[in-house]
């Protein structure tokens, strides 16, 4: 019982700091330290576009950490007001599912295009295991299907992303959604089980690419 108040205290105590303007001044200062030295990595990419084939997705990636200080930023701020930090995730998730695309093409870029790809791994046999997840195609080789899959299930997380960022929005104002909250009446066990079967196919898919090439 007194382990169970002292968690509630603690997250009390956590939380509450957050909102003071100490708690919010640090994390200001963290977050425009992590823009100020991603930019100069941008900056630095840009000025030296010697490779624009891969630079182009790499600045594009980088540009994640901008999006996510920033929006985390905006949350803590506006963290008395209620809701506002779901149209905030809804631009980071957007983006999110934009960087997965950018990584998928620059894995592609790395290895000389499907093309090429597909001409290295072409009619080679699957080495089925348990331990890789890859036991169900035991007995088949690599072809354009297989690559095919992989794509489609990494870029699957592209677009669930973005589109049940803009679905909890018009939830919550339903009052259909409350973060947080497990029961089957509210919509967000639904929500977190729809993201987390959409985030697994697309790392097994981006795990199978891996162990292809």
């Amino acid at each position: 019982m007194m382990s169970g108040n002292l968690s509630k205290d603690h997250t009390f105590i956590h939380s509450t700091f957050l909102q003071t303007a100490t708690g919010k001044g640090i994390a200001g200062a963290c977050v425009w330290a992590a823009i100020a030295i991603t930019c100069h990595q941008i900056y630095q990419y840009l000025r030296y576009y010697s490779n624009p084939a891969e630079q182009r997705w790499i600045v594009r990636i980088l540009f994640i950490v901008p999006v996510y200080a920033f929006e985390s930023w905006l949350s803590l701020l506006f963290f008395s007001h209620d809701n506002y930090y779901v149209y905030f995730n809804a631009v980071r998730d957007c983006y999110e599912g934009f960087v997965i695309y950018n990584f998928l093409s620059l894995c592609y870029e790395y290895l000389g295009g499907e093309g090429n790809i597909m001409s290295e791994i072409r009619g080679k046999p699957i080495r089925a295991s348990w331990a890789t997840g890859s036991f169900c195609l035991a007995g088949q080789s690599y072809n354009i299907g297989f690559l095919r899959f992989c794509k489609q299930g990494t870029l699957q997380f592209c677009i669930i992303k973005p589109l049940m960022s803009f679905i909890v929005i018009l939830l919550q104002f339903l009052s259909l959604y409350e973060d947080g909250n497990w029961s089957p009446g509210n919509a967000y066990i639904y929500v977190t089980l729809i993201y987390n079967l959409s985030i697994s196919v697309a790392l097994y898919a981006l795990f199978l690419f891996y162990f292809a090439t």
